[in-house]
């Protein structure tokens, strides 16, 4: 791999960079992540807090449903989330990174909120809520 794995919002002003693979690649339609980023679902990798690295910029960090989730303060992109401020995971979304198109989901979660017109991938594992509560 090279030195590491780039990503950043739109206005180009908040940079990041992972420094492992990501793993967990997967699609959520809950809720919150669907008003989150005005999407019908957001893709997340996850690495470890200690693999994703602030380059430049500030985030603003929002908490809601006893999470965080981190924005580009500059223009308002949606970048992390985290289940607390000292989990051991990120997740980042996967469509802020440069080069997104390898990193393409394994899973979906949260299905029992996804849109009606969302196609599924019928190839891909789905679960109803997380992986941990099926």
């Amino acid at each position: 791999m090279k030195t590491g794995i780039d990503g950043g919002c739109l206005c180009g002003k908040t940079r990041y960079r992972l420094t492992v693979l990501p793993a967990d690649l997967g699609d959520c339609h809950c809720i919150d992540c669907r008003r989150a980023s005005a999407a019908a679902f957001v893709t997340w990798g996850t690495v470890p807090r200690e693999a994703a690295e602030l380059l430049s910029g500030e985030l603003r960090h929002v908490s809601h449903a006893e999470r965080i989730r981190s924005f580009a303060a500059c223009c308002g992109t949606p970048l992390f989330f985290a289940e607390a401020s000292d989990s051991p995971t990120i997740d980042f979304t996967v469509a802020s990174l440069d080069e997104p198109a390898p990193f393409a989901p394994q899973q979906a979660i949260w299905t029992e909120d996804r849109l009606p017109w969302v196609a599924m991938d019928p190839k891909r594992p789905a679960y109803r809520r997380s992986r941990r509560e099926g």
